[in-house]
């Protein structure tokens, strides 16, 4: 079901859109002045369409790929929308023979979420209509499939853009990934403990009465540099061999980047928890858009009987109410943490679809779907060709004679 018409002021129904086409450094340079103003006046609003973080993106994980990034603005040279995206091909056949229109901010080592179109409010149907209209048409020769990756379910975009391609016969496909916890912050954090258990306001008083408890923050306490270089290294202690974060030079390249960036704006929640002279455990999330958003941390093993997970996390959310922000998002993800803290969740979805003026594109999904159509019968005969009945060679079943 397509969304209804917005309600657009009478002012604004006569509002042209002018699209433009940017595809280099100057022309990227150039959107910085009004970038974070037009994002915080859309439905799209996330740390990850934040000009910094998608800026520093692209200077590190920008290269290899097309820059296609759509932008429209009115009469008057003001901003209506940006479509960041970019053609990308993959490495192995036969993905490498086709051209894959992606978001900026996916196919890298480090994670972005809630990516997605940014459109001034009022304005998402005009706007969304022109972007699938430049690219079904003035743009139909550069690319095959469209593979946009972690949206929020409640996208205001997509709608618009399963629209635009049903006219033209194709039905985009949606599948949800994952969904993101979060929970709602009260005002004060005698109501945040009041929500908990007895039994874990015992403990909290406990660990505070037996042991010296400080917090220690960048800025105050380390230089960013430092902060990080101490996250790698508890990270590290935490998840050992199965450490999926900071491995790579381009993945401690960009969240230095990051997390200077967010220090600068006072909105990096770079943290740590000090237990009797020791730091053993450490967060480094943000605050941005009146939240928090979570994205790593780490703790010492051998002081898991103090749960540092746990009172890390708890302080990382003292802090957070400090600041006055109203929530905490814990981002996509299955992990047993999230639902001790959470009290909701949102929907993580990838949008696919299908150029219809690609022949490519319309004989590799024709591919796809034969290959799923083939794997359950090719899954029955190897079954049945490993049991007795299905296989005449198979050794029969024990008679109850020998």
């Amino acid at each position: 079901m397509f969304p209804t018409t917005p309600v657009i002021p009478p002012a604004h129904r006569s509002t042209s859109v002018k699209l433009r086409l940017v595809s280099t450094q100057d022309g990227w340079d150039s959107l910085k002045g009004g970038w974070d103003e037009l994002l915080k006046d859309s439905q799209a609003d996330a740390l990850f369409l934040s000009w910094d973080w998608l800026d520093a993106w692209l200077g590190v994980y920008g290269q290899g790929g097309q820059w296609t990034i759509l932008v429209a603005e009115d009469e008057t040279g003001r901003l209506l929308g940006i479509a960041a995206m970019m053609i990308d091909q993959g490495t192995k056949i036969p993905g490498k023979w086709i051209r894959n229109l992606l978001l900026i901010g996916q196919k890298a080592d480090t994670a972005s979420e809630y990516l997605d179109w940014i459109l001034r409010r009022g304005f998402e149907e005009a706007v969304a209509t022109a972007f699938c209209q430049y690219l079904l048409e003035d743009l139909s020769e550069r690319w095959d499939l469209l593979q946009f990756e972690a949206m929020r379910e409640d996208s205001c975009s997509v709608p618009w853009i399963q629209k635009a391609f049903v006219a033209r016969g194709i039905q985009p496909r949606t599948q949800r990934i994952t969904q993101a916890p979060y929970v709602s912050l009260p005002a004060t954090w005698e109501d945040f403990l009041a929500r908990r258990s007895s039994t874990y306001r015992q403990r909290w008083k406990k660990l505070h009465r037996e042991h010296n408890i400080v917090i220690r923050r960048v800025g105050q306490d380390f230089t960013v540099a430092e902060g990080m270089a101490t996250l790698r290294g508890l990270n590290s202690a935490r998840w050992g061999d199965q450490r999926q974060s900071f491995l790579s030079p381009n993945y401690v390249r960009f969240h230095d980047e990051i997390a200077t960036r967010f220090h600068q704006k006072d909105q990096l929640l770079l943290i740590f928890l000090e237990v009797d002279g020791q730091i053993i455990a450490g967060r480094y999330d943000f605050a941005y858009g009146g939240k928090g958003w979570c994205f790593q941390g780490g703790w010492l093993p051998e002081h898991e009987k103090l749960r540092p997970g746990r009172t890390m996390m708890a302080h990382l959310l003292h802090t957070c109410i400090q600041r006055g922000l109203c929530e905490y998002d814990f981002l996509g993800g299955e992990a047993s943490y999230k639902g001790e803290w959470s009290n909701g969740e949102r929907g993580i979805m990838n949008l696919y679809a299908r150029n219809p003026a690609s022949l490519r594109g319309n004989l590799f999904e024709k591919a796809k779907a034969l290959k799923t159509y083939l794997s359950p019968k090719k899954k029955a005969v190897h079954a049945a060709a490993d049991s007795p009945q299905g296989n005449d060679t198979a050794p029969s079943s024990p008679s109850p004679l020998d």
